[in-house]
């Protein structure tokens, strides 16, 4: 194969999807032209917008309504692709039938196929499942097909921000993800104006494709709403305690140790990611936004605790996981002897 290989990292965005698709795509894209060299394109299917980091690549937006099966050849024919990078959301999927046929045509050409987070149904059609957890969430794992990769060294995170020692404040960070699915900017505002300290400063983050927060009529502590913000690092480096929902961003927080209370508002999809979590004792983890604010307000009452969950995060975390993935693509690409 030709070395550097091109490389075309496909994803979703957009209304019901959030930004952590988006944003692992480019931390994988921003790796794989850093360590190995390779000259990299975007496929993005969802609403178009705007991002400084995305403009460093060539990028294509399409629609929903398109098939992006199609487009994944069509773009990979005229880049001159040899691997594939696919980071997609499970509910907007191309049908089964288009799935199939896309790996089989790309298989045929010899290229290469990444999975990142998904895909397992069609493992046996790809050469690569790369996990972004530290756990395998089909384990015990008993399928047969591409290698499957995860743990603490395989997390693409957005961040260029450095880890430090966590010292004690009132700057809290709530986070409920890019289009807050589950509504909680209606009614969390309120809850945490009621219970944190009164000399709180509370950072709402409104993602691209969420609603605006419903505030509290007169509120007891300050409220900053930041619309959109082009990168959260900034915010959460600035933060000394952060309550957020369990996805990506959780992660981005404990990488830089930033004391955090986090819980999913999505039943039992995350029991299982969540209970390792809390045994692993690097964040605080409740049941739902209730709990997680009164979890949070003692928090803020518990230095000692603070400082270890900051340490341990970063003890934990520390290991870039775009090399992780690099290294994985280079022994497929150049096996050892």
């Amino acid at each position: 194969m030709h070395w550097p290989p091109n490389f075309l990292v496909a994803c979703h965005v957009g209304d019901g999807v959030g930004l952590g698709h988006l944003s692992r795509s480019l931390v994988a894209a921003e790796a794989l032209r850093g360590y190995l060299g390779s000259a990299v394109y975007l496929l993005i299917q969802g609403n178009q917008i705007l991002r400084s980091d995305l403009d460093a690549f060539p990028h294509l937006f399409i629609a929903d309504e398109q098939d992006l099966a199609r487009a994944i050849l069509d773009e990979s024919a005229r880049c001159h692709i040899h691997v594939v990078v696919l980071d997609l959301h499970p509910k907007s999927l191309p049908t089964a039938a288009s799935m199939k046929a896309m790996l089989m045509s790309l298989r045929s050409i010899d290229c290469r196929v990444i999975a990142i987070d998904g895909l397992r149904e069609y493992r046996e059609m790809l050469d690569l499942l790369f996990i972004p957890s530290f756990l395998n969430a089909a384990q015990p794992d008993t399928m047969s097909g591409a290698p499957l990769v995860f743990g603490w060294d395989c997390f693409l995170l957005n961040l260029h921000e450095t880890p430090r020692e966590w010292k004690p404040g009132r700057n809290v960070l709530c986070l409920t993800g890019g289009s807050d699915v589950t509504g909680l900017g209606k009614i969390w505002p309120a809850m945490l104006d009621r219970t944190l300290p009164a000399d709180s400063e509370l950072h709402w983050v409104t993602g691209p494709f969420a609603q605006s927060p419903a505030l509290a009529q007169e509120p007891r502590i300050h409220f900053h709403n930041h619309l959109a913000p082009s990168s959260l690092g900034p915010l959460m480096q600035a933060s000394n305690y952060a309550v957020t929902m369990f996805g990506v961003s959780f992660f981005e927080l404990l990488y830089l140790g930033i004391p955090t209370v986090v819980f999913s508002p999505y039943g039992g999809k995350d029991d299982r990611e969540l209970e390792a979590v809390a045994k692993a004792g690097v964040a605080i983890v409740a049941r739902d936004e209730r709990e997680a604010t009164d979890r949070l307000s003692a928090l803020m009452h518990d230095d000692r605790l603070a400082a270890q969950l900051s340490l341990r995060a970063r003890e934990q975390l520390n290991t870039p996981g775009g090399r992780r993935l690099c290294s994985e693509i280079a022994k497929l690409i150049h096996p050892a002897p």
